[in-house]
């Protein structure tokens, strides 16, 4: 009875890949995982601004920049950008299982608590500056999250 050990992150990849089957590996998964916050803060006022939706663009290529030579660079690319707005679209679904998972990950040592917290910070401020809403679901998600703000 291993599946205790697994860590949050893990069952969550396992979950995700039977409901999605995408190409994703777990490290790449992680990635994902790290930027789900700031998927949250951008559809925080209910809209995908043009901005929003370049600079999620924009991640999906630089994440896909470290592909290995095995990996096509460009369908790596695709397949975030994929990811990403299926997430972006379908919160009912995913926003609890991420968060918790992410919660979980960001207390170990491989962590990344200030990327995840700067990530949400440079994508309210994508589209004209941090709204108010954009702030309050930041502090939002920090809190739960056991960020430092």
């Amino acid at each position: 009875m291993g599946a205790p050990d697994k860590p949050q992150s893990l069952r969550l990849y396992e979950s995700y890949q039977q409901a999605r089957i995408s190409d994703l590996t777990y490290p790449q998964f992680l990635n994902i995982l790290n930027l789900y916050p700031s998927i949250l803060v951008c559809m925080s006022d209910g809209i995908l601004d043009k901005e929003e939706h370049e600079h999620l663009m924009g991640v999906a290529k630089n994440l896909a920049i470290y592909a290995d030579e095995v990996t096509d660079q460009s369908l790596l690319e695709i397949t975030y950008q994929k990811e990403l707005m299926y997430l972006l679209e379908n919160p009912e679904i995913w926003e609890q299982k991420f968060l918790l998972a992410l919660k979980d990950h960001l207390s170990g040592p491989e962590g990344d608590k200030e990327f995840v917290l700067e990530s949400m910070y440079l994508f309210a401020n994508a589209a004209n500056g941090i709204s108010d809403v954009e702030r309050n679901r930041i502090e939002s998600i920090s809190d739960q999250l056991g960020l430092a703000f």
